[in-house]
């Protein structure tokens, strides 16, 4: 099984097994659609789960598994990721990037200069940051329209506008006194 993230449980709701999910999906109805999922610390180490009934939007999601019948039993779950088979995976809203598509790919400017290669995206709330591996340092680049001009899968790279300061080492000034 390629494992692929989707989101992680965070809490308890009521006292029937309700898990309270933070969502990594951009697919619209992600988790109403499930069948099943894998819970566990990371993809290499999961438990399939028959998910029983899901709720909420992609801000607010609740799930249920067959198994998990009360609050005691649903504790036991909190802080566990979620993940689904790549098989399974619904397509991206037009735009939007599966985390595990990105990382790889080489970051290039307009001008076609090679800036170095995504090693990790960060899900924030504002926007995504791109995680660059830029001559043995990293930089966070944001991942909006206003800098990432062109994501090209099949080629497996990323244009970004070259921003003067975003790729250049920050030379410290040593006070004169």
């Amino acid at each position: 099984m390629e494992p692929c993230l989707i989101g992680t449980i965070v809490g308890v709701h009521g006292i029937a097994g309700g898990m309270k999910i933070r969502s990594y999906s951009d697919v619209p109805g992600r988790f109403a659609r499930l069948e099943r999922v894998y819970a566990g610390r990371d993809g290499g180490s999961v438990r399939e789960y028959t998910v029983r009934k899901a709720a909420g939007d992609a801000d607010k999601v609740l799930l249920f598994f067959d198994g998990i019948d009360d609050r005691t039993a649903a504790e036991t779950l909190v802080g566990l990721s979620l993940f689904i088979e790549e098989k399974d995976m619904l397509p991206p809203p037009t735009g939007r990037y599966f985390v595990h598509d990105l990382i790889g790919c080489t970051v290039l400017t307009e001008q076609g200069l090679r800036r170095g290669e995504i090693t990790d995206v960060l899900l924030m709330p504002a926007n995504d940051l791109y995680v660059v591996r830029c001559d043995g340092r990293e930089v966070l680049v944001p991942a909006v329209p206003d800098i990432v001009r062109n994501v090209d899968l099949a080629s497996r790279t990323v244009t970004v506008a070259d921003l003067p300061g975003l790729f250049q080492e920050e030379v410290q000034e040593e006070d004169e006194n």
